[in-house]
């Protein structure tokens, strides 16, 4: 009888897991889906689900262009996995807040950082906390789209 319950019960989780925002990059620009040498991605680290480091999930961003409106966007509610893998952005300067977590019985926390992104690059993001404050790190293998 457990057998033939850990089946369709993995396979509700899969499905579940899959539909949520966090596993899914999100396109954070007007128009169109655009060439990747023409947005920049900044993208979540997401540790072992069994490990010691932290999780950093993107859970919002303010952006302030040259020209035309400010864009405030929050993703998600803490605790639930409805964060973006990753945010596709126009080129620019950005204060981008994160939702850092190890495990349920460990502190979470929520820094906020600012970011100049080039168009054509993906930068990773990871939270690191010691004393009681976190730390963000942007990856230093910076690559190309």
């Amino acid at each position: 009888m457990r057998r033939s319950l850990f089946l369709p019960a993995a396979v509700l989780l899969s499905a579940l897991l899959c539909s949520c925002g966090f596993m899914t990059p999100s396109q954070q620009y007007a128009g169109e889906r655009r060439d990747v040498s023409e947005i920049a991605v900044i993208q979540s680290y997401l540790g072992s689900p069994l490990g010691d480091e932290y999780h950093a999930t993107i859970s919002g961003y303010s952006y302030q262009p040259e020209t035309g409106a400010s864009v405030v966007k929050r993703f998600g509610l803490p605790g639930f996995p409805d964060y973006p893998r990753e945010i596709q952005l126009n080129p620019g300067n950005y204060a981008v807040e994160l939702y850092c977590f190890k495990s349920l019985t460990k502190p979470t926390f929520r820094p906020t950082f600012e970011i100049s992104v080039k168009a054509g690059y993906a930068y990773t993001v990871k939270c690191e906390a010691a004393a009681g404050k976190a730390t963000v790190f942007v990856s230093q293998e910076t690559r190309t789209l």
